[in-house]
């Protein structure tokens, strides 16, 4: 037994690599987050979630490891050697009026059921604002239209990403923005009907990775019976497994695709690009 982030955790080992489980005391001590797992090689899909962010490794010889990171940083301490990072969460950031490209055209891919999922990126000047009144009258200064509240939700965890990436230049050659849904319409071959939410959704999405990932239900429900869902939901887990079969199935960012197929930057010299795998193109010669 171990003590992280100021709560008590009990690592177990096993087949699926190491393993979190809440252990007694208090309400806050037995919220499970975790430095596990060692991800120093494999693929990792990462995702937001209540108690901070959720990462899934892929080994490559086979084998997954799972845990909740109550900071960025400490998951990217502990995802440092990965092979490839695949994180839904936008990277590069407009400055003024013009709207990224890339979710524009990662919507054009999710049309008819999927394109609502794509929020538009706040511009970079709302990053160091502390509530959505100065940041909606900021976001309509900079870029010419006010902020949605969706999109603001996200500015913490946009915050905490953008400030990784411009202290760890190490990280941006491995971690790259990728959106769920345009990764499962990637291995499918199409968008996905059902809301992820629902239970419809849920088996659609589930059918796809186990065609790539045998194991994908004991991945959700061994992580779902290890965290509450006050700190990690189950769509959590689907998106952050997607990520992690598609940077699998990748091995490396020259088996991506991206939206758009242009190498745009923005005025922090962050890529403004949303990466995918296209499952087609294993056909192809």
């Amino acid at each position: 037994m171990r003590k992280t982030d100021g709560l008590q955790v009990t690592t177990e080992g096993n087949a699926a690599g190491s393993g979190i489980r809440e252990s007694g005391g208090s309400e806050k001590e037995r919220e499970p987050f975790a430095e596990q797992p060692d991800s120093r090689e494999g693929y990792v899909g990462v995702d937001g979630c209540p108690g901070g962010w959720v990462a899934v490794r892929l080994e490559s010889g086979g084998g997954w490891q799972g845990a909740v990171y109550s900071s960025l940083a400490a998951l990217w301490e502990a995802c440092r050697g990965c092979s490839l990072l695949l994180i839904d969460m936008p990277i590069g950031l407009p400055s003024g009026t013009e709207r990224r490209s890339c979710d524009g055209e990662a919507r054009r891919l999710l049309r008819p059921w999927r394109a609502s999922s794509i929020f538009a990126a706040p511009v970079r000047g709302v990053l160091d604002v502390g509530s959505y009144a100065e940041a909606n009258a900021r976001h309509k200064e900079l870029g010419g239209r006010g902020l949605s509240r969706q999109s603001w939700a996200l500015v913490p965890k946009i915050r905490e990403l953008d400030a990784l990436l411009q202290q760890e230049p190490a990280a941006c050659g491995t971690i790259f923005e990728a959106h769920p849904e345009l990764v499962f319409a990637g291995l499918a071959g199409s968008p996905m009907r059902g809301g992820k939410k629902t239970a419809e959704g849920y088996a659609e999405r589930m059918a796809v990775l186990q065609q790539r990932l045998p194991e994908a239900v004991q991945v959700v429900e061994e992580l779902m019976a290890r965290y509450p869902r006050r700190v990690l939901a189950r769509d959590d887990i689907v998106d952050a497994l997607a990520l992690a079969a598609a940077a699998s199935a990748a091995g490396s960012r020259a088996g991506l695709q991206q939206v758009p197929e242009t190498d745009l930057r923005d005025e922090a010299g962050l890529p403004m690009a949303i990466v995918y795998y296209a499952a087609h193109r294993e056909q192809q010669p």
